[in-house]
């Protein structure tokens, strides 16, 4: 299993939202308010995790993030209402703010589940043929766009990749995301 690290420049909203993580059984392993500490975190913890940040830090805009730490982490971007706007641009999954609970925790273990081994039920769902490709494709593009706020092209693009990344069908990287 991956890490989770918490990065937001309010120290004590960062201790908020580990604290929700915590509480639903996931471990927090990094709270940090600017981009030098999370890159840091990372790269000690080359396995990769979920970054949950929000997209301003103390010392720098954390949008460029991803692409600075690298495939290994997923980045989950806490926005403001006022940056909404910006939505478009990112190139990671994101929630608005106030972020609802259960959003956050599913959001969080999706990206956990998609670097764990496929689980038993879905992979003998795989293996018997039993199921509709592009509708699967579509329910997973769906949850991605209106719990995380990514445009049909991005969905697409973070189911695509995290196929690629994980030698699986997009049909199968599809059923984890909405079964995570």
């Amino acid at each position: 299993m991956g890490s989770i690290v918490v990065a937001n420049s309010n120290p004590d909203y960062a201790k908020r939202i580990a604290s929700v993580l915590h509480s639903s059984g996931l471990y927090v392993g990094g709270i940090y308010t600017s981009g030098a500490q999370l890159i840091h975190f990372a790269n000690q913890h080359y396995h990769g995790g979920v970054a949950v940040c929000s997209v301003k830090l103390r010392d720098m805009s954390a949008v460029g993030l991803p692409r600075t730490v690298g495939p290994a982490f997923d980045f989950l971007f806490l926005v403001r209402p006022q940056l909404a706007g910006m939505l478009g641009q990112l190139e990671s999954a994101s929630l608005l703010l106030p972020i609802r609970r259960m959003d956050l925790i599913s959001t969080v273990n999706m990206f956990l589940n998609l670097a764990d081994p496929t689980p038993p039920a879905i992979k003998k769902k795989i293996e018997s043929g039993n199921y509709d490709e592009k509708k699967i494709l579509m329910q997973a593009k769906n949850l991605l766009m209106g719990r995380n706020n990514l445009t049909e092209p991005q969905a697409h693009r973070l189911i695509q990749k995290k196929s690629m990344d994980t030698g699986r069908k997009m049909a199968e990287t599809a059923m984890i995301i909405l079964n995570g």
